[in-house]
Parts: structure tokens; C-alpha cells; sequence
């Protein structure tokens, strides 16, 4: 019985977890659908998770005549884990908070 209701409760959380990975990847894919594309260089690879490694990007970019520096947002690793430092790539840039980029 114990048991049954601890696998349950793991199982849950891990449904949990997917669901709101790929609400948020939908929220932010919806939200960007109209912002400016830019190219970006990848400046480093940041070390999120060591078992299997798991990478995000922090990407350089030019928007408005300034540059920025800005940790990409990739919820599913698409790009991230494929991606190495000096890398190009296009993403969307939020015309509001200059800082916040997404992959288009």
C-alpha cells in the first residue's frame, strides 16, 4: 500500500513536471510569434545538470544598436545540447525587455 502510493506520488510529480515544461515552452513560443529575429553567437555552455549533461546557451547578440548577453531560452534543449561556443544561431528577441530571447 505504502508503496503503491509512493510510486503514485512519483509518477504524478513527473507528470506535473512535463505538462508545465511544455506549457511554458508553448507560452513563450506563442508570446515571441511577432518579435524580431536576430543572429546570436554562443558565448559559453553552461553546465544545468550533470547526468546525462544538460546545457543552457549564453548567447551575445545586437539589438537596437546594443549589445546584449543573455542565457537563451530552450526548454526542451533543442538547440542547446547540439550547439557549441561560437556557434550562430536566430533568435527572437522581446522588444520590451531586450534581455529576454528565445529560439525561433
Amino acid at each position: 500500500m505504502v508503496l503503491t502510493f509512493f510510486i503514485s506520488g512519483i509518477l504524478m510529480t513527473a507528470l506535473v513536471i512535463a505538462v508545465a515544461g511544455y506549457a511554458q515552452n508553448s507560452y513563450y513560443k506563442r508570446k515571441s510569434a511577432r518579435w524580431p529575429s536576430v543572429e546570436a553567437t554562443v558565448i559559453d555552455r553552461l553546465l544545468r545538470g550533470s547526468d546525462p549533461p544538460d546545457y543552457n546557451l549564453q548567447v551575445r547578440y545586437e539589438f537596437n544598436g546594443r549589445i546584449f548577453h543573455s542565457i537563451l531560452r530552450d526548454n526542451f534543449h533543442t538547440l542547446s545540447d547540439k550547439l557549441n561556443t561560437g556557434d550562430k544561431l536566430f533568435i527572437k528577441v522581446d522588444p520590451e525587455d531586450n534581455s529576454i530571447c528565445f529560439v525561433s
